[in-house]
């Protein structure tokens, strides 16, 4: 039995790398609103085996990051493996870490269970590998087996749902083959796949394509006939680092969430307020500064508009004070020119004096005289007449 468990494991060997393994990553595909596929993956190619009367089974190379990159396998009913599997796997795939987490049952009480398991793309009743780097990747147990503990084959969330029918259609449709490809789905150079895609079809003796389906809405249109479905690699208890593997328990994974995107939200509202404070008190102390500015510029103009006016007033001052002067000079230059004030043109008796114009005719009696009184002067072009 080991000599033929050998024997089968070299065939293997030598079909898996003889044949061109679908391993390059195709890129990030527009993801539909109906379809389950997480935005930001990446992975192998999805088409079918190239039909053949005999089993195929290829592995794709691990990536520069140790990371298994795709299982494909064509088989039968009667080429799928006779012996029992290993009853523990050895093999660590990269980014493996397992933690036993507490969960809550249906009746309320807490129990604990093992988070991941080391988790074949192929499963082994269809490919008969056990630590096989190439087809093992972290798997929480929930994606898995369908239940944080034990097994739920009726969870469509689970890759156990679609294991246990692909087995028994093959099982029910001996003469035909099964082509099952198997590919996880990374975001971008994290160690742990997000998703893991199912993609299956039936083939009729003699290579005719045959849908198959499952009765789950997860089911997708794939190419070339296939169905395609999209599963998640995480687990209700568990707050999962796709990047290293590491993972954070927690009784309920959506309150959690929550709850650390809401004290996220109020931590960045706390720090949007804050900015605008800020903001606002940058604003109020411009506004402040240019308040004074203006001030200080209306003061200076008022100081200046004082000063111009003050400046006017003396001007204006200064210009009445002289033309007050001038009417002043005017007016004494007027009495100056109408009034002879030497003392010889005064009447400096105390009584009155006659006075007549110059030119009167004492004949004729023709011209002006006039009473001078006291103290007052001799009018111009008069004389004191001769007593």
């Amino acid at each position: 039995m080991r000599k033929m468990n050998k024997l089968f494991r070299n065939v293997i060997t030598v079909v898996a790398t003889s044949v061109i393994a679908s391993s390059t990553f195709a890129s990030t595909l527009t993801v539909s609103a109906s379809s389950y596929r997480a935005k930001n993956v990446s992975g192998a190619v999805q088409r079918p085996l190239q039909y053949q009367d005999k089993k195929q089974l290829v592995l794709a190379n691990q990536d520069n990051k140790k990371r298994a990159v795709d299982a494909h396998i064509q088989l039968s009913y009667s080429e799928k493996p006779t012996t029992k599997r290993n009853a523990k796997l050895e093999f660590n795939p990269v980014g493996w870490h397992n933690y036993r987490f507490k969960y809550q049952k249906s009746n309320g009480s807490i129990s604990k269970s093992w988070l991941f398991n080391r988790g074949h793309l192929v499963g082994y009743q269809f490919s008969g590998l056990n630590d096989e780097a190439r087809n093992l990747v972290p798997e929480t147990a929930y994606l898995n087996t369908g239940a944080l503990k034990s097994m739920n084959s009726g969870n469509k969330k689970s890759m156990l749902y679609y294991e246990s029918h692909l087995a028994s259609w093959l099982k029910s449709h001996r003469t035909y083959r099964l082509d099952y490809q198997v590919t996880p789905l990374y975001n971008a150079q994290e160690l742990l796949p997000r998703q893991i895609r199912l993609a299956y079809v039936g083939y009729s003796k003699g290579g005719k394509e045959v849908a198959i389906h499952f009765n789950s809405s997860r089911e997708e249109k794939g190419t070339d006939g296939a169905t395609v479905v999209y599963l998640n690699n995480d687990s209700p208890n568990a707050i999962i680092n796709y990047t290293d593997g590491t993972a954070k328990n927690t009784l309920n994974k959506k309150k959690t969430i929550a709850a650390a995107e809401s004290a996220s939200r109020s931590s960045s509202e706390s720090s949007s307020a804050y900015k605008e404070y800020s903001e606002s008190s940058s604003r109020s102390a411009e506004s402040e500064s240019q308040s004074r500015a203006s001030s200080q510029a209306v003061s200076e103009s008022k100081a200046i508009a004082d000063s111009q006016s003050s400046e006017a007033k003396s001007q204006a001052l200064a210009q009445s004070q002289a033309a007050e002067e001038q009417s002043k000079a005017a007016s004494q230059s007027s009495v100056e020119s109408s009034v002879v004030t030497t003392d010889n043109n005064i009447n400096s008796t105390d009584h009155y004096k006659w006075a007549i114009q110059d030119g009167f005719n004492w004949d004729n009696r023709k011209g002006h005289s006039t009473r001078i009184a006291p103290g007052q002067p001799l009018p111009a072009g008069y004389h004191w007449q001769v007593q």
